[in-house]
Parts: structure tokens; sequence; C-alpha cells
């Protein structure tokens, strides 16, 4: 699963102009995009967080 989130992360990382103008396009209000965004990074710390707990209980 984690190599997964690297996976996902570093194509994030490769492809962030082209996601960055689909995002502009599908949200045009900058306070929208930035709640977009950061509910996506929150949800990839989560789980990130969650199976670091998981790997030392």
């Amino acid at each position: 699963m984690s190599h997964i989130v690297i996976v996902l992360l570093v194509a994030a990382f490769i492809f962030r102009k082209p996601l960055g103008r689909i995002l502009v396009r599908q949200f045009p209000n900058r306070a929208k995009r930035q709640q977009v965004l950061g509910t996506i990074i929150a949800a990839f710390l989560i789980v990130i967080a969650l199976r670091l707990v998981a790997l030392l209980w």
C-alpha cells in the first residue's frame, strides 16, 4: 500500500503543471481549489498516519 502512495506522489510531482491546469479549469475559484487540494493532502496524511500506527501496533 505504501508503495502505491509513493508512486502517486511522484506522478503528481511530475505532472503538477497539467494537473494544475485541470484543477484551474475544474475549480476557477481559488479558495475552492485550495480547499480541494487541502482535502487531498489531508487524506494522504491520514492514510500514511494510519499505516504507521498499524505498523507500530
